[in-house]
């Protein structure tokens, strides 16, 4: 792109020690748009944010005499902005910057992004309207009536708190969460405005394509006030976030899956909770927490990031780039920042971002041991059938960082200063600890449970839930209201064969496991258990700060008998596999080889039936089928349209224990190694590796790592990083020799 006639006429000049940095600024008055030169810091304004959507379609507006292409997203909100905003001085990137990435002042402009949102007197967020929902007006509405609410009981619990003395921890955040979580669940009680409709088009604001850009941390968490804007309506960011609040408690189970933007959208709001004073968080911090976020230039996935910095981590991140910011390739980007990350914490854990989801090719011209921050949101498989998994890395996006310091798997060693030889080769020091003889297949995203994008009465039901049966009560109210009509009764169908397919193929790959594992040689170590499962089991969770972490987040109730119950539910699963005569048939004849999906659903059919699958759930299947087939196809104005579904209705709501019966710590068990493998190594220890591993690659303790890592020989001491591990029995050092490291060299 070249710089465009109106900014070669309005240069930005240089800062100044007495003026500072100067930026240009946008007004609307006597019918037509100018731009202005203005200094920085003692100018008032306000800065819009927003999507700036598909560029190959641009429509033209006139500025200073001069004709500019903008975005149809753009220029529909400067539509807006023309008749609310008039004589306002207002900062919008796309014109306010020289967007040629040849000329330096783009890169200058955004090193002052920070500053401009923070010296903003308000934000104004743009969502499209082709993304919101009919009742957005209304929506918005709800919100700000409950917020009303919400801030009187929190007054209330405050002045409570205060007065019978019942908030007495020294930490402050929970004491803060307490008299949320009071005056959100004394809101609820009160508030009738969230009917199901309006939570439905509140989930569907939540999934606009704003809330999943990377610029959007930046604007929202420096702004001193922010308010979202529509065609129709306006709510003040405050009122929102409070609405945002109550989701995540409660219902933190369901928004965690929800996808990369409400993870973003929640982290924004910590961000921005208490920051007073200003909460700084590290650069790797953040590009973990925001990975999924999207962004049309993949270097602005770390660009967009860098303005939450401290000032000065910003220069020592930035100062030595190999050239201006839009003129670095992507890969030089990211490899001097995963560098200086190295550098600056002196410590492995940036490598466990290393390992890419199964589904993203690997770049090429990346170093192994840079994490690819490039892929998105946008690269997430699609479901069939209008179904939808979320985001499931959110879910578990916590956990990795966390079980990274649990373990001490290269013993009381300290990371040395790393080195960098030719711009890209990484030099480490640590030792060859095993070799990979052995490595079953992956569990992957395709493998985990998927559910319906309509959530039926789920924040009504969780508000008149106590935390204990919350879950309890939104499948039995869900599912109920779901079969009263036609639809529902075909999207619970279809989301159930969906399910079976899934499950039936994540159990046929754990039946692999299991084999693995009860072979001869497993390396059982001084445990009381002498079972391999449980070996198999404790090594799929990552040992037992695992089973403590994975427990408490997909579950409301851990505890210490967790294996156990795992075990005894996959006996029972694998028993019913071995001696149902159907499905023995269907293994001999070679049903599996020929239709391994189907043969996948009659075993997720199995996995939800407890491994028992009562004859009158195949019945209520098989009904269902037809019914779905004649009601949706044929019978579109028949009586059928009206009896099937309350048959289906009757049979569910007599048998739904049975319909929704699940293994839940097998199933965690499913959910937990996604894109890993268990593999076993040469002096037969189990392993959880990455899903791209291969027999014969190596697993190496790194000076200064918490876990061992998989790398594949190139050749002599030079290596491809293939992603971090856990290995049973050596993960607090028990295998760490220092007389056995040398230098190892990272491609």
């Amino acid at each position: 792109m070249t710089s465009s006639p109106l900014h070669l006429d309005l240069p930005l000049p240089p800062p100044s020690d007495a003026i500072g940095p100067y930026i240009r600024l946008l007004t609307f008055s006597d019918g037509r748009w100018s731009l202005e030169v203005a200094p920085l810091a003692s100018t008032q304004y306000k800065a819009l944010s927003y999507v700036w959507g598909d560029s190959s379609n641009p429509l033209t507006i006139q500025c200073n005499g001069v004709q500019l292409q903008v975005t149809r997203n753009l220029y529909w909100a400067l539509q807006h902005l023309s008749v609310e905003f008039v004589n306002e001085r207002l900062w919008i990137d796309a014109i306010c910057i020289d967007q040629n990435e040849a000329a330096p002042e783009k890169g200058q402009q955004l090193d002052l992004m920070g500053e401009i949102y923070t010296q903003a007197e308000e934000v104004l967020i743009w969502l499209t309207e082709s993304f919101l929902p009919d009742n957005a007006n209304l929506c918005f509405q709800a919100c700000k009536s409950y917020a009303v609410k919400w801030r009187q009981k929190e007054l209330t619990m405050r002045f409570l708190a205060a007065l019978t003395m019942t908030v007495v921890t020294t930490d402050e955040n929970t004491n803060l969460n307490r008299i949320h979580n009071a005056a959100t669940a004394a809101a609820l009680s009160e508030d009738t405005s969230f009917t199901d409709d309006i939570v439905v088009g509140l989930l569907q604001i939540l999934r606009h394509p704003y809330w999943s850009r990377v610029w959007v941390i930046q604007e929202m968490s420096l702004a001193s006030r922010s308010r979202i804007l529509t065609s129709k309506c306006t709510l003040d960011w405050d009122d929102f976030k409070i609405f945002i609040l109550t989701m995540e408690q409660c219902l933190p189970w369901f928004l965690r899956g929800m996808g990369p933007n409400f993870r973003a959208l929640d982290e924004t709001t910590r961000l921005q909770r208490d920051n007073e004073p200003r909460v700084f968080y590290s650069l790797s911090h953040l590009l973990v927490q925001f990975r999924w976020s999207c962004a049309k230039n993949n270097r602005d996935k770390v660009y967009g990031l860098i303005g939450l910095l401290r000032p000065d981590e910003r220069r020592f991140f930035m100062d030595d780039l190999p050239g201006p910011k839009y003129a670095v390739s992507t890969a030089q980007c990211y490899t001097h920042i995963a560098f200086k990350i190295l550098q600056q914490s002196q410590d492995l854990r940036l490598l466990v971002q290393c390992s890419s989801p199964s589904f993203i090719k690997r770049d090429d011209d990346l170093p192994s041991w840079v994490p690819n921050w490039q892929y998105d949101s946008e690269c997430l498989p699609r479901p069939r059938w209008d179904l939808t998994e979320g985001n499931p890395y959110n879910r578990t996006g916590d956990v990795r960082p966390a079980l990274y310091n649990a373990y001490n798997a290269s013993g009381d060693s300290e990371c040395p200063p790393p080195q960098l030889r030719d711009n890209s080769i990484l030099i480490l020091y640590g030792m060859i600890a095993g070799k990979i003889t052995a490595v079953c297949r992956p569990m992957e995203i395709h493998h985990l449970f998927v559910g319906h994008r309509t959530p039926w009465g789920v924040l009504k039901l969780a508000a008149r839930a106590s935390q204990a049966d919350t879950f309890q009560r939104l499948n039995n109210g869900i599912m109920r209201s779901v079969l009263s009509t036609r639809s529902g009764l075909l999207m619970l169908t279809i989301n159930y064969f969906e399910n079976c397919l899934r499950k039936g193929a994540a159990m046929g790959i754990l039946l692999e496991y299991a084999d693995l594992a009860l072979s001869d040689g497993t390396w059982l170590g001084d445990r009381s258990e002498t079972n391999p499962l449980y070996a198999m089991f404790e090594t799929l969770m990552k040992g037992p700060r695992g089973v403590e972490m994975v427990d408490s987040l997909f579950t409301d109730y851990p505890n210490e008998t967790f294996i156990v119950e795992a075990i005894a539910q996959f006996h029972t699963q694998a028993r019913s596999i071995r001696w149902n005569p159907f499905l023995r048939l269907l293994r001999l004849v070679g049903f599996f080889y020929y239709y391994p999906s189907a043969y996948h659903l009659l075993l997720g059919i199995n996995f939800f039936g407890m491994g028992k699958v009562p004859p009158y759930l195949l019945c209520w299947i098989g009904l269902q089928t037809v019914a779905i087939f004649f009601t949706n196809f044929v019978l579109e104005s028949t009586i059928a349209s009206y009896l099937v579904p309350a048959v289906g209705g009757y049979l569910l709501n007599s048998r739904l224990s049975y319909v929704l019966g699940m293994p839940y710590r097998l199933d965690t068990v499913l959910a937990t190694p996604l894109d890993q493998a268990l593999a076993r190594l040469d002096d037969g220890r189990l392993a959880l590796v990455p899903h791209d591993t291969k027999v014969d690659d190596d697993v190496a303790l790194l000076a200064g790592g918490r876990s061992p890592f998989v790398v594949r020989r190139e050749y002599c001491n030079r290596f491809r990083l293939v992603g971090d591990c856990y290995v049973d029995g050596i993960m607090q050092g028990e295998a760490w020799r220092e007389w056995k490291v040398s230098e190892m060299e990272f491609m």
